[in-house]
């Protein structure tokens, strides 16, 4: 809470609070950042030290290194990188970088960048404190603390109906994945694996559903977790719907990814044509001279 809370505290001083994707952004590729060298530099002083124009090149990379690693979440985090690749306005970077070291300088690092991450869901609290205080009735959000989170899925999974590695979980309105955190908990607790589980969840908020997308990596989930924009009261079929998504993702990037192999391989190969013509031009001239 102390952290979300200064995170909402210092984005909503800035002149762009309305542009909660950002903050949220913010907060998810920190999520993701990691100490890669225990014994190398403090990564929250190095994050610190960063001009804000850095520091959106970091996010940048951040999101482009989950990109590259899991592809099938790209259309589900879009609405949280989009403005780093779109826009380049420096009063956003500005408020951008305020609202790092805000989340920097309560310990958001000690908390995902630990195993502590497994215990709740920062992004969750972030996004319901940075929500509308007047979005009431349908565009409400409501938050489940991870105590109850934890308690339902407890009674659910552990007493009446064990989960076991392989199933699937589906929650219809899942948010920011509060409930598939708490299930995975339970999971461990009795020795198994979360990531040999389906989750499958779905919500109307955008936003939402990409902080579960990068959630899913905080907690281990696996890469068996299908997530979809939906209004589940009004499509029933939502399930069906995230794995056609998802599918018709997976065979884009893989398109993607052998047209710029193949590209790569037409560079070699003019670059080998190039330097023969070079070394066949300069011996032709030798001959010529001599």
């Amino acid at each position: 809470m102390e952290i979300a809370q200064a995170v909402a505290t210092a984005w909503n001083k800035s002149d762009h609070s309305g542009r909660r994707d950002v903050a949220l952004s913010v907060v998810a590729a920190l999520s993701l950042a990691e100490q890669r060298d225990p014994h190398g530099p403090d990564l929250t002083e190095q994050l610190q030290s960063q001009s804000a124009e850095e520091l959106a090149s970091t996010l940048r990379q951040i999101y482009t290194a989950l990109v590259n690693a899991r592809p099938d979440l790209i259309h589900l985090i879009y609405p949280l990188m989009e403005w780093l690749f779109n826009e380049t306005d420096p009063a956003l970077q500005h408020a951008a970088k305020h609202t790092a070291d805000a989340a920097l300088r309560a310990g958001q690092l000690d908390l995902t960048g630990t195993d502590s991450r497994y215990d709740t869901d920062l992004l969750g609290v972030v996004l319901a404190l940075l929500k509308s205080d007047n979005a009431t009735g349908a565009n409400a959000q409501i938050y489940t603390p991870d105590p109850i989170a934890d308690a339902m899925s407890y009674m659910l999974l552990a007493g009446i109906n064990p989960a076991r590695e392989g199933q699937s979980v589906m929650d219809p309105a899942v948010g920011t994945g509060g409930l598939f955190r708490a299930a995975a908990q339970v999971m461990r607790s009795n020795g198994q694996d979360p990531a040999t589980v389906s989750w499958y969840g779905a919500d109307i908020d955008d936003l939402a559903i990409a902080a579960c997308a990068v959630n899913s990596l905080l907690w281990g989930l696996g890469p068996r977790t299908l997530l979809c924009v939906a209004n589940t009261l009004t499509e029933g079929d939502w399930a069906t719907r995230a794995e056609a998504q998802r599918e018709e993702i997976v065979k884009l990037s893989e398109t993607i990814r052998r047209d710029k192999l193949m590209l790569a391989a037409v560079r070699a190969a003019q670059h080998l044509t190039e330097t023969v013509t070079t070394g066949e031009d300069t011996q032709s001239g030798d001959s010529a001279a001599s």
